[in-house]
């Protein structure tokens, strides 16, 4: 039985990469004889390849053209991307099941995924190979153009449309109503596969008293908001520097890490430079250990910490798994889904005003109270029955 996952596998937020894997985890512990391969979306070959370079200052460029030239541009540059990975993902199509997702997939930001998912479409139709949208997010911004590109699914064979959280299901009903695909299966939630992490890495002792403080490129969040961005009227430097030194303060250590993404890297470069934390980095009181290059380095980090405090979901999704208490920061919908889906929404704030001292109360509030205080096997038994769901979309006669 051969699956493959068309996704973000390669990205540099190794976010992407532990969907990837969570996803292949659960198939193969589910059905050992599986064989599933993946496809990234952005036309990666391996991880670390860069398809597009200077990238904070191409969307600069992108946010202020008009829509128009902005779609044009976009539509020439993915066609010449796309193309010259056709022959792979026609050969990666000749499987029994092609799984679309997970991850904020189903997004229009400047026609980018709509794209990318419009031609999978077309390559999954030609070779009648049956597929699965599973555990996706979805975005309120779809373009006419979007919808159109989006609507492509309709002409494959599909046999499911999971998305990851009520806030999804209620913007894919809005944006791709029954009436305009009424060949497509209804909707259901799928959850996040990233709750597998803990059963796909493995266990892992967390370092007493050492907050995980994951650093993300406030300019990079923006362009992808669809809310406020917690502590954005710091800004990056001054509001990272202030959780640490509040952390440190209320007899915590702290270890800096990020997802991967370029800027997030460079933005915790410029961290550990700060003149405030040159002690405390000395001291060994702030950790700044070599950045995880792969999704299981990124696991490891996240489960090595006793509390977690992240804008990045999958940051917060794996801790969460490993039973770590975590601070989630706002700047998009879908985070703030998992927080409520969690329970843990007193964990949770999306304030730009939000401060260091507030973030470390919050931090030490959780961890006072066990959070998350519940067993977190509701949402994994949640996430093996998305699992069961999505192979059960595998002809009979190919299992």
């Amino acid at each position: 039985m051969k699956i493959v996952q068309f996704g973000l596998c390669y990205s540099p937020n190794l976010g992407d990469g532990i969907i990837a894997e969570c996803i292949a985890y659960g198939i193969t512990t589910r059905a050992p004889q599986a064989e599933v391969s993946h496809v990234d979306l952005s036309a990666r070959r391996n991880r670390g390849e860069v398809v597009v370079r200077n990238r904070e200052a191409l969307l600069a460029v992108l946010d202020r053209l008009p829509l128009f030239l902005r779609h044009a541009l976009v539509r020439w540059k993915m066609k010449r991307l796309l193309d010259g990975v056709a022959d792979a993902w026609d050969k990666a199509a000749e499987a029994d099941l092609a799984v679309i997702g997970g991850g904020q997939i189903f997004s229009d930001a400047n026609l980018n995924f709509p794209l990318k998912i419009g031609r999978a479409a077309q390559v999954l139709a030609r070779k009648r190979t049956p597929c699965a949208v599973y555990a996706v997010g979805v975005s309120r911004n779809w373009t006419p153009q979007g919808r159109a590109l989006f609507r492509a699914l309709e002409s494959t064979q599909l046999q499911m449309v999971g998305v990851r959280d009520a806030g999804s299901l209620a913007a894919w009903a809005a944006q791709m109503p029954a009436t305009q695909m009424p060949t497509t299966p209804k909707p259901e939630i799928t959850v996040d596969p990233g709750l597998l992490a803990a059963g796909c890495y493995g266990a892992i002792d967390p370092k007493a008293a050492t907050i995980g403080l994951c650093i993300t490129d406030f300019t990079l969040l923006a362009h992808h908001a669809d809310g406020d961005v917690a502590g954005q009227g710091a800004g990056g430097l001054a509001f990272y520097t202030s959780i640490v030194l509040a952390a440190v303060a209320g007899g915590q250590s702290v270890t800096l890490f990020c997802n991967g993404a370029t800027e997030d890297l460079d933005l915790l470069k410029r961290l550990t430079k700060a003149p405030e934390l040159d002690p405390l980095l000395r001291a060994g009181q702030v950790l700044a250990p070599a950045q995880p290059q792969t999704p299981t380095q990124l696991a490891r980090i996240i489960g090595g910490c006793s509390a977690v405090i992240a804008h990045r979901l999958h940051a917060c999704i794996v801790a969460y798994s490993y039973q770590r208490p975590v601070v989630g920061l706002g700047w998009d919908s879908k985070l703030q889904s998992f927080f409520d889906l969690a329970g843990m929404s007193a964990f949770f704030s999306s304030a730009p005003d939000l401060t260091g001292p507030q973030i470390v109360e919050m931090a030490l509030a959780a961890i006072k109270a066990q959070v998350p205080a519940q067993d977190p096997a509701h949402l994994v038994d949640a996430a093996w029955d998305g699992i069961d769901r999505l192979l059960a979309c595998v002809p009979q006669e190919t299992r």
